[in-house]
C-alpha cells in the first residue's frame, strides 16, 4: 500500500472488504521506509486490537505498536501530563483523557512524535479524536464504513472533512466478501433505499452454497439453547470459524457458561478491571468466540449465530440497534442464524426475515419445524434449514 504521505489517506470500504489488511500491509511499507519514525495502528475496540496482534507477526510488524485509540490517549497522558483522571467507579476517565492531551498538544505546538498513525474502522472517532492524531503523526490513515458507526452517527464524508478536506480517498467498497443470501439480510438493516442498493451492489462473491439464512422462533429460552448448540456442532463439524454474538455483555457472560456446561468450550470476551487490564482474546484456538455486536467490529467469520433477539435486549441500543443488527449480520462471510423468543422477537429482525421468507432467501423455523436431535428419527423431509 505504496500511497503517498503528504495527505491524509483514506480507505472506505464494506465489511469483509479487505480494510484491515490493506491497513496493516501500509504499516509495513510506511515502517521500512528509510529514517522513519514510530508507525502506530489504533482501533477502537480491545477485540480488534487481539485479532489483529494475533496476525502481525507475518508481517514482522511488532504486536505492542497495535493499541486501541484510548488505551494510546492513555499512556500519552500519563508520558505528557501524568496520571489520568478517573471516573466515579474508579476507571479511566477516557473522555476527559482526550480533552486534556488535546488541550496539552495545541499548546505544545510540538513536532509530531509519531511517523504514522493508521486507524482501522474509524468510523466511532469524532473531529477531536482525528484534530489529536493529526497532532500526533505526521502523517494519518483512515479504514472506516460509516454504516457501521455505533457510537455516533457518522456520516460517510465527515471523515475526510475533519482531515482537513485535502485526504486523498481510496475506495474498497467493490470487495465485499460475502455471500449474496449474507447481503441480503443485512441489507434489511439498512433504512435509506438508495444506501441499500449500493450495499448490494458491493458483494463480490457468487453464492455457492444452497443453505439461507435462518430465524428461529424458540418456545422459551430452553428451546433456544437448545437449538443454539445443535446449530453450533453442525458449524464446528464442518470446520468453520463462528461467532455467537450477543446485543449486551451479560448475554455474552450467561452463555458462555452455559456452553461449558455443554462440553463447548469457547473463546469469551474479556473485561477490563480498572487498571485497564485484561487478557487477550484467544483467535489461534479454534473455538466459536462469543462476543457483544460492538466488540465484533472489524472481524469477520465463516459462519455468525446472533441468539437473544428480543426487544427488550435491543431496546438499550435505541436508534443505534438497526446498526447494531447490521454490524453483527456482516460479521459473517457465509451463513447467518438469527433466534429469539416467539412473539418477542425484536421488529426489525422479523421484518428482514419476511422480505427475505417472500424472496425465498431466507427460512424461518419454529420447534415444531427444527429437524429432530440424534435419537428421535429421521431427518423431516420438509425440514428448510438447507433450501
Amino acid at each position: 500500500m505504496r500511497a503517498p504521505t503528504a495527505a491524509p489517506l483514506v480507505l472506505r470500504g464494506g465489511p469483509g472488504s479487505g480494510k484491515t489488511v490493506v491497513i496493516l500491509h501500509r504499516a509495513r511499507h510506511l515502517t521500512d521506509a528509510p529514517g522513519a519514525g514510530p508507525v502506530k495502528v489504533l482501533v477502537y475496540t480491545n477485540v480488534l486490537r487481539d485479532f489483529i496482534r494475533s496476525a502481525v507477526e507475518d508481517l514482522r510488524l511488532d504486536a505492542g505498536s497495535v493499541l486501541t485509540f484510548d488505551h494510546w490517549c492513555r499512556l500519552e497522558h500519563e508520558r505528557l501530563i501524568g496520571d489520568p483522571p478517573l471516573d466515579a467507579k474508579g476507571f479511566p476517565d477516557f473522555l476527559r483523557i482526550r480533552g486534556d492531551l488535546l488541550r496539552r498538544m495545541r499548546r505544545a505546538r510540538a513536532e509530531p512524535a509519531l511517523e504514522a498513525v493508521l486507524v482501522d474502522e474509524g468510523q466511532d472517532l469524532d473531529a477531536d479524536c482525528y484534530a489529536l492524531l493529526q497532532l500526533a503523526a505526521r502523517h494519518v490513515t483512515v479504514a472506516f464504513d460509516s454504516r457501521q458507526a455505533i457510537y455516533r452517527d457518522a456520516g460517510s464524508d465527515d471523515i475526510p472533512a475533519t482531515l482537513g478536506g485535502r485526504a486523498a480517498q481510496i475506495d474498497l467498497t467493490s470487495t465485499y466478501r460475502a455471500c449474496p443470501f449474507v447481503v441480503d439480510l443485512a441489507c434489511g438493516f439498512i433504512e435509506d433505499p438508495t444506501q441499500r442498493e449500493v450495499f448490494r451492489s458491493q458483494a463480490a462473491t457468487v453464492q455457492e452454497e444452497r443453505q439461507t439464512p435462518l430465524l428461529y422462533r424458540a418456545a422459551d429460552e430452553d428451546d433456544e439453547r437448545r437449538r443454539l448448540v445443535e446449530v453450533l456442532r453442525e458449524r464446528l463439524h464442518r470446520n468453520e470459524r463462528v461467532a455467537i454474538l450477543f446485543p449486551t455483555l451479560r448475554q455474552v457472560k450467561d452463555y458462555a457458561a452455559f456452553l461449558r456446561t455443554e462440553g463447548i468450550l469457547a473463546s469469551r470476551q474479556p473485561e477490563t478491571d480498572r487498571q485497564g487490564r485484561r487478557p487477550s482474546m484467544d483467535f489461534e484456538g479454534g473455538r466459536p468466540a462469543v462476543l457483544t455486536f460492538h466488540s465484533a467490529k472489524g472481524l469477520t467469520f465463516d459462519s455468525v449465530l446472533i441468539p437473544g433477539l428480543s426487544t427488550s435486549a435491543l431496546r438499550a441500543a435505541r436508534d443505534a440497534a438497526g446498526r447494531m443488527l447490521f454490524v453483527a449480520v456482516t460479521r459473517a462471510t457465509r451463513w447467518v442464524y438469527m433466534s429469539g423468543p416467539s412473539g418477542r422477537i425484536d421488529g426489525r429482525v422479523d421484518a428482514a426475515f419476511a422480505a427475505l421468507v417472500a424472496r425465498r432467501r431466507g427460512t424461518v423455523q419454529s420447534r415444531a419445524d427444527a429437524p429432530p436431535t440424534p435419537g428421535q428419527g429421521a431427518r423431516r423431509r420438509d425440514d428448510l434449514t438447507d433450501i
